[in-house]
């Protein structure tokens, strides 16, 4: 195995091209090691399994929150191990693919964790601004070159949006019930300012990152085409990300409260009491 595929997914790292695209995994330890001790918090049993950003794991039957686990965990592995990571370093639209597969990743983790032990009323505003700005923050064009350049600042920003993203998510599909319409505004102002993200990207007269023009053109495209693309991305499939997790959580209040609203309804008389056993041998 080259010694190369043991860096992280940056620009002196081995390149993901048309002739080799499928090689190109990244093995770096500094993502294996948490992917690996996450993959063990993930799938272990809720009994043994360690606590997770302060947070224990549920217990649900039939491993479901369990499956969604797994899921989010593929799409981290998806977005950070397979060659969607190296991609993302020559492409502006696959770093744009890479950026939602791992955001959907966290979606899911948070789906199958157990919620936050205690509800701060800051968590959710906190967690939605961290979400939201490190997106921005990352493609600034400066902060964007240097996540392409430097294995560390690559590392610091991939965990940063990981981790934010995990917390807004949570947040977001465990808020009680007196948050509900707090959750829904931060989703939708969520979805509003990362299409407003996509669409500067899509409708930019110039090319952003030209570290990257070298490898849009070595896929036969032009680097402002492969900005758009990435744009676009965002914009489209990101936005209905968002879009499906608000449509998703006011589904599931709805069954939720139509259930609440059963369990305290006053029991529905019974009709005529039918004769028992006794009473028939009487008879």
């Amino acid at each position: 195995m080259p010694l190369d595929l043991l860096r992280l997914c940056t620009l002196d790292a081995m390149p993901a091209l048309p002739q080799n695209w499928w090689a190109a995994w990244s093995l770096a330890p500094a993502v294996l090691v948490p992917l690996l001790a996450l993959a063990v918090r993930a799938a272990g049993p809720a009994a043994i399994a360690p606590a997770f950003l302060g947070h224990a794991l549920p217990a649900l039957p039939g491993g479901g929150a369990r499956r969604w686990r797994l899921a989010g965990l593929a799409l981290l592995v998806l977005a950070l191990v397979s060659p969607l990571c190296r991609l993302g370093a020559a492409l502006a639209a696959a770093h744009m693919v890479q950026i939602m597969t791992l955001v959907a990743g966290c979606a899911l983790l948070a789906l199958g964790w157990a919620p936050p032990r205690r509800h701060w009323r800051a968590a959710l505003p906190l967690a939605a601004a961290l979400h939201g700005g490190l997106l921005w923050l990352w493609h600034l064009p400066a902060v964007y070159a240097a996540t392409l350049t430097h294995g560390a600042v690559h590392w610091v920003a991939t965990a940063a949006l990981a981790g934010a993203s995990f917390a807004f998510f949570q947040q977001a599909v465990h808020a009680p019930q007196d948050r509900r319409g707090a959750v829904l505004l931060a989703v939708l102002a969520t979805l509003a300012h990362t299409g407003l993200l996509g669409a500067l990207l899509t409708f930019a007269s110039l090319p952003l990152y030209p570290l990257q023009g070298p490898g849009a053109r070595a896929w036969g495209l032009d680097p402002l085409t492969d900005q758009q693309i990435a744009g676009l991305v965002m914009w489209v499939p990101g936005g209905l990300g968002y879009m499906a997790l608000a449509l998703g959580l006011v589904l599931r209040w709805a069954g939720q409260g139509g259930r609440a609203r059963r369990r305290h309804d006053p029991a529905v008389p019974a009709g005529p009491a039918q004769p028992g056993p006794a009473a028939s041998r009487a008879g």
